[in-house]
C-alpha cells in the first residue's frame, strides 16, 4: 500500500518502463541467535516484526516511509529510514544480487557470507531452501549502520549528516536504486526496549524545534529511536477528517 507514490512509476518517461513483481518471492530465516536475518524480496517488514517478537528484537524499521508494509530489500536499495536517529539508513554490504556487467553479462554475486555452493542455479536453490546453517561465522561486513549514531550528533559541521546518494553508504545492494536484482540481503536485528514513550511535542515555531533537536544530539547519552516532523495541517485535515479510521487499523502494529 504506497501513501505518497514514490515508490512506483508515476508519469511520463522517455523508455518503456517494466515492472517486476518480487511478492511471492518470501522468505526469512533467523541466525546467530536471531541478531540477524536473511532475507527474500518478498519479506515484509511486518512479517520480520512477526518473527523477532519472541525474540525480544525488532527490525531496524517497523514501517516504511513511502508504503504500509514495506519489503526489507526495498528499504536496502533505497538506504530507507530518515526519521530513524539512533540507526540511521538502511544498509548492509551482505547481500546476493545479480548485476549487468560492462561486457553485457549478467552475473550473480553472493556477498552473504554463506557458503550456497557455486554455479547460480546452486546458489539460488540453497538460498530459497534454506539449505545452510542458522549459525553463521561472524563477519567483518557491516550488516548495519553502526556509524550513523555518531555521525548525525556532529550538528555543526558544514556537511549534513545524511543525504541521498551519499557515497559512505553505497555498497552492492545497499544504495542501489533498481540497478541491480537483488535476492537476498542479510541484516542486524534490534533488541527490543524495555520500556517505550512516544512524546508529541507541537509549536508555532519551528525554531523550538532546532533548539530541541540541536540539544537531544549533543546532550542525550542514549540517542532517540527515531525522530519525524509532522505538520499541523496534515495532522488536523488528512488524518483525522479522511483517513482516520484506515490509518488506525494499519498503523495499529505501530502502537
Amino acid at each position: 500500500m504506497t501513501i505518497t507514490g514514490g515508490s512506483t512509476p508515476n508519469g511520463d518517461y522517455d523508455r518503456p518502463v517494466v515492472l517486476i513483481s518480487t511478492v511471492r518471492l518470501k522468505g526469512i530465516r533467523l541466525i546467530n541467535d536471531a541478531t540477524q536475518a536473511i532475507e527474500l524480496p518478498g519479506a515484509s517488514l511486518f512479517e520480520l516484526e512477526d518473527l523477532l517478537a519472541k525474540h525480544h528484537r525488532e527490525p531496524h524499521s517497523i514501517i516504511g516511509s513511502s508504503c504500509i508494509g514495506a519489503s526489507i530489500i526495498g528499504g536496502i536499495c533505497n538506504n530507507s529510514g530518515g526519521a530513524l536517529i539512533h540507526r540511521g539508513p538502511a544498509y548492509t554490504e551482505l547481500a546476493l544480487y545479480a548485476k549487468l556487467h560492462e561486457d553485457g553479462v549478467l552475473r550473480l554475486h553472493n556477498e552473504l557470507d554463506i557458503e550456497l555452493g557455486d554455479s547460480p542455479e546452486t546458489i539460488l536453490h540453497n538460498l530459497e531452501t534454506q539449505n545452510y546453517s542458522e549459525n553463521q561465522p561472524i563477519t567483518n561486513k557491516l550488516a548495519s549502520d553502526k556509524e550513523y549514531s555518531q555521525r548525525v550528533r556532529q550538528v555543526d559541521e558544514p556537511t549534513p549528516s545524511r543525504f541521498n546518494n551519499d557515497g559512505r553508504r553505497l555498497h552492492g545492494a545497499a544504495g542501489s536504486a533498481g540497478r541491480l536484482i537483488v535476492f537476498a540481503v542479510r541484516v542486524d536485528t534490534f533488541e527490543k526496549p524495555e520500556h517505550e514513550q512516544v512524546l508529541y511535542i507541537g509549536t508555532n515555531d519551528t525554531n523550538h524545534l532546532t533548539d530541541i533537536r540541536r540539544h537531544i544530539l549533543q546532550n542525550f547519552e542514549d540517542l532517540p529511536v527515531s525522530g519525524e516532523y509532522i505538520v499541523e495541517s496534515l495532522i488536523i485535515q488528512s488524518i483525522q477528517s479522511r483517513y482516520k479510521e484506515q490509518l488506525v487499523v494499519e498503523l495499529s502494529k505501530t502502537n
